[in-house]
């Protein structure tokens, strides 16, 4: 998890020691370092790690300090526990937290499950896109509906990032879930406005089948089929946009109403949602529906040629070592570039968007991915 290269000064040998180590590795490493010279301060020539930005952190390690090793040591050994995405998260919670010495670096790797991570949210324009379709600036008095194509995402992300702190990472936006107002309380998603021979009503969804039940009974039927559906509103921008509202069935907003509350539960969702509406272009609210419950089958990926290079090699089993180590010696943005073109990724004015299962049709590909290149 964490390698160290020190040698003794005025001595050329070079004596690796990989963390977390045993007793007898630290004194072995020791034992070879007291060969090549029992005399000098023994000094650090490099730092590795599985978490890219921790070296820049250690530069005041004193390898002669049997504290600050066993700090280390410790250190190293938390890390040995997280999975891949819990050390993006400790990478982000690092960048964005005051750290002074190793305690410091300790305390936030035992508080990573405190951190949220959302995926390829790496700049101002994409967090402002993403708080801005998360609804924290739906219904402000000061972006009525018709102003919301001109949003300056790139100044409503810099401004939340300024209050609530938090770092951008390769892998998305981390900050401390206590920050994050990105989580919302429950709330109507769709509103449908139903009209039978009794009555009018307004039915907010998602709602149980004992709430729609009641609903019945106030416009007197027994069936959904047997009342109109007047009107269709998204509380969620940009759904109206991409999701037809003719023909809506009530059983199908529900669901889907149901859907889009889970996906506000979960980093990055309703962005992944809204770039698969944007491609699919669904003819029913039904398709729609569709392409909700197959979300798994679609993967946002980072705008950066450059950072998709790599996120290619990690999904085949390269992990951060092998990729730092290649770092120079590889085209990323080369793999990057032909790796999106083989896969069909698309461009939408939510992100970049690839279909795991089959690459998206020729024939309608060539005119989203020219802003590719």
């Amino acid at each position: 998890m964490i390698q160290l290269f020190m040698k003794r000064s005025g001595s050329p040998v070079i004596v690796p020691l990989n963390l977390p180590a045993s007793h007898y590795a630290m004194t072995e490493a020791g034992s070879q370092l007291d060969e090549a010279s029992r005399a000098g301060k023994t000094e650090i020539v490099e730092i590795k790690s599985v978490i890219a930005n921790l070296p820049s952190y250690l530069g005041g390690l004193d390898p002669d300090s049997r504290m600050q090793l066993a700090q280390l040591n410790q250190l190293s050994s938390i890390i040995a526990k997280m999975d891949s995405r819990e050390r993006n998260i400790y990478a982000g919670a690092l960048d964005g937290n005051s750290i002074n010495d190793l305690n410091d670096m300790i305390r936030v790797a035992e508080q990573v499950s405190d951190y949220i991570l959302i995926p390829n949210v790496n700049s101002d324009v994409t967090l402002g896109r993403y708080v801005a379709v998360a609804g924290q600036i739906q219904g402000d008095p000061r972006f009525p509906e018709a102003a919301w194509p001109y949003l300056d995402f790139a100044k409503i992300g810099a401004e939340y990032y300024a209050e609530h702190g938090g770092a951008y990472t390769y892998a998305g936006y981390v900050l401390r879930k206590q920050d994050d107002e990105l989580v919302r309380e429950k709330k109507s998603k769709i509103q449908l406005d139903l009209s039978s021979s009794q009555a009018q009503v307004s039915v907010c969804l998602p709602a149980t089948k004992e709430e729609l039940e009641r609903v019945k009974r106030t416009l007197g039927i027994d069936c959904f089929a047997e009342a109109a559906v007047t009107k269709v509103l998204f509380s969620v921008p940009y759904m109206d946009e991409h999701i037809p509202t003719t023909g809506v069935c009530v059983a199908d907003a529900n669901e889907l109403a149901w859907a889009i509350e889970g996906m506000q539960c979960e980093d990055g969702e309703l962005l992944k949602y809204l770039s698969v509406l944007s491609v699919e272009q669904p003819g029913t609210m039904q398709e729609a529906l569709r392409c909700a419950m197959n979300l798994d089958d679609y993967e946002r990926i980072p705008e950066d040629t450059y950072e998709y290079g790599q996120a290619v090699l990690r999904r085949i089993g390269a992990d951060d070592e092998l990729i730092d180590t290649i770092d120079g010696y590889m085209d990323f943005e080369k793999l990057g570039e032909d790796t999106m073109a083989e896969e069909g990724v698309r461009r939408t004015e939510f992100g970049l968007i690839r279909r795991c299962s089959s690459p998206f049709a020729e024939e309608t590909q060539a005119m989203e991915m020219g802003g590719l290149s």
